[in-house]
């Protein structure tokens, strides 16, 4: 304990070396609609300044794609050409829509730095979608430019563009030409012009504020609809600055910041997620390589971080747990790994001890809870604190105020459940034409997440405010009956969910799915859970499935649709059919 608490002091006494007024990562006070937050006061204020950082790091290697690789000098002069098309050719300006829609390939990301090189705002849309689903995203969006690939040209065949004011369309990566009435048809090759200049070419001039907009995400809809999320360039700059400072060390007086080593990142979250976003950005403006996949596969994975020697492997709690699952036997070299963060949905306990475990210490395993309105993570845990702690998020980062509510919005004591409520300049001003949502009040964002913070002010989180059964008027939190049916060694993994009762108004269902040769069944998943939690906790049924369960991009269990496919789908052995694969996890496209 003692070690731990030094470890605490020491992390606590650097954050006040780079947070002091002489720092590298100053802080200033300002009044936003009358409310006191902490900003950085310090470049990059905004994603273009962050871009044009970018040039310093010259012939270092920025992107890996299969057979692709492309230097920093290589992606400036890609992202500039393309830029002085988006300016010039298309017409886009301040203000102006672009929506992004594509695996990720290299060409999301050089066309996300144009569009914010010439202050467009980007609209990143699920690539997991249909082309129907994919509608009332370009409704909410209406993007003045469309960046899609093969596939999703595919998809938007039949759909009406022009209706959602889409004046052009930019295919990347494809064999044949789109067309729809109205919409101006491009292929993405043909705006190359030159990009292979020995000279690097200069950006357009624009004027960007860092108030003025710079994305437009959308939600999971995990519990329904997704939402249109509009975040300027303060917000993302707030969230590069505090994922930067995570990782500068202190120089060897310990007075100031000594420079970041470079490093190698494999990247499983897609880019239409804010995990996917904050990633680029980050990566770039530190000038650390990008590995990407067509999808998340785990052998590609292994095989990866052996040939890129990737130090730095994040993803959802799934992604992590097929990795660790290969890693055990695989003959792959992956000693050049040395952080495994786990986001998009809580981390199971027995994972973290699992990568400490498996790797003897060497891999810092880190996790750490945000959303896409908090523009990525904005609680931060890791190393020997995460292990000491596995049922924790951890502590606010620098500028962030995190509290427990009431449901009346009255601050709550340390230790006592409530919602997650979050202030500061990574939280964005509201929903897409909704800006008065009943989620923003006050400066705080209300997360629709319970959780409490213990005496040593770290975060746990308990489930969601919507993902509770009350059955009998007995409120179960399906987050918790998850975890303990996911700490059964034979559990790969599993959802909680209520199903409609006569006269318990609902009752506890669960669906599981097992390891390859598991001998558990049902009846003594239930008796697991009846040894560990109360009674009426326990699962009325528990099915087992055959496929994975459907996820969306950030790992989280997607729920809408269960409980009615359940009932049509349950077999006499007592599995479910699913729908078949899950959507994926990570890069996986549908």
């Amino acid at each position: 304990m003692a070690d731990q608490q030094s470890g605490m002091r020491a992390d606590e006494r650097r954050m006040a070396v780079l947070t002091s007024p002489g720092g590298a990562f100053p802080l200033v006070e300002r009044l936003v609609d009358g409310v006191p937050m902490e900003f950085f006061d310090r470049d990059p204020y905004t994603l273009r300044d962050a871009f044009l950082a970018t040039r310093g790091h010259g012939d270092r290697l920025a992107l890996v794609y299969e057979d692709e690789r492309y230097t920093y000098a290589d992606q400036w002069r890609i992202v500039v050409t393309l830029a002085h098309a988006l300016q010039g050719r298309l017409g886009v300006g301040p203000g102006d829509r672009v929506a992004v829609a594509m695996r990720n390939y290299p060409d999301f990301v050089f066309w996300f730095w144009a569009a914010q090189l010439v202050g467009g705002v980007v609209v990143p849309l699920n690539a997991w979608l249909t082309g129907p689903e994919l509608e009332p995203l370009l409704d909410a969006a209406r993007p003045a430019v469309l960046v899609a690939d093969r596939e999703r040209v595919e998809r938007l065949r039949g759909v009406d563009l022009a209706a959602r004011d889409v004046r052009t369309v930019v295919g990347v990566r494809c064999e044949e030409s789109g067309s729809w009435p109205g919409t101006e048809w491009l292929d993405g090759a043909d705006l190359l012009t030159h990009p292979e200049d020995a000279e690097l070419p200069e950006p357009p001039a624009a004027e960007i504020r860092p108030s003025d907009p710079a994305t437009i995400l959308f939600t999971s809809g995990t519990t329904g609809p997704p939402k249109a999320v509009a975040g300027t360039h303060l917000n993302h700059s707030a969230s590069l600055l505090n994922k930067l400072i995570r990782a500068v060390p202190l120089s060897a007086d310990g007075r100031s910041a000594a420079p970041v080593p470079p490093s190698t990142r494999l990247l499983t979250f897609p880019f239409f997620h804010i995990a996917g976003i904050s990633n680029l950005y980050t990566a770039a403006y530190s000038g650390h390589l990008l590995v990407l996949m067509y999808k998340w596969d785990t052998r590609e994975a292994l095989r990866l971080i052996e040939v890129e020697g990737v130090r730095e492997l994040a993803g959802p709690p799934f992604v992590v747990q097929t990795f660790l699952d290969a890693a055990r036997t695989t003959g792959r070299d992956l000693s050049s790994l040395r952080s495994m963060g786990m986001g998009g949905s809580a981390a199971p306990t027995h994972l973290i001890q699992a990568v400490h475990e498996l790797f003897g210490g060497t891999v810092t395993p880190r996790t750490g809870y945000g959303l896409t309105e908090t523009t990525s993570g904005v609680v931060s845990i890791a190393g020997a604190e995460f292990v000491a702690h596995p049922g924790s998020v951890g502590r606010p980062l620098p500028t962030v105020q995190v509290r427990i509510q009431d449901e009346h919005g009255h601050p709550l004591p340390p230790g006592t459940e409530g919602e997650v409520a979050i202030r500061g300049p990574q939280v964005v001003r509201g929903y897409l034409g909704d800006a008065a949502s009943a989620a923003f009040a006050g400066g705080w964002f209300l997360s629709g997440d319970t959780g409490r913070i213990d005496d040593e002010g770290l975060l746990h989180l308990v489930g969601r405010l919507k993902d509770v059964v009350i059955r009998g008027g007995e409120n179960i939190n399906c987050s918790e009956v998850e975890g303990c049916l996911d700490a059964h060694p034979d559990v790969l993994e599993s959802a909680a969910f209520g199903l409609p009762h006569p006269t318990l108004g609902e009752e506890l269902v669960a669906l599981v799915r097992l390891r390859p040769g598991s001998p558990a069944d049902g009846a003594a998943l239930r008796d697991h859970v009846a040894a560990r939690l109360a009674a009426f906790k326990t699962p009325a049924r528990v099915l087992l499935s055959d496929d994975p369960l459907p996820r969306t991009a950030s790992g989280k269990l997607l729920k809408r649709g269960l409980p009615a496919q359940l009932a049509t789908s349950g077999r006499p052995d007592g599995t479910v059919a699913t729908g078949g694969p899950a959507q994926g996890t990570g890069t996986a496209v549908k």
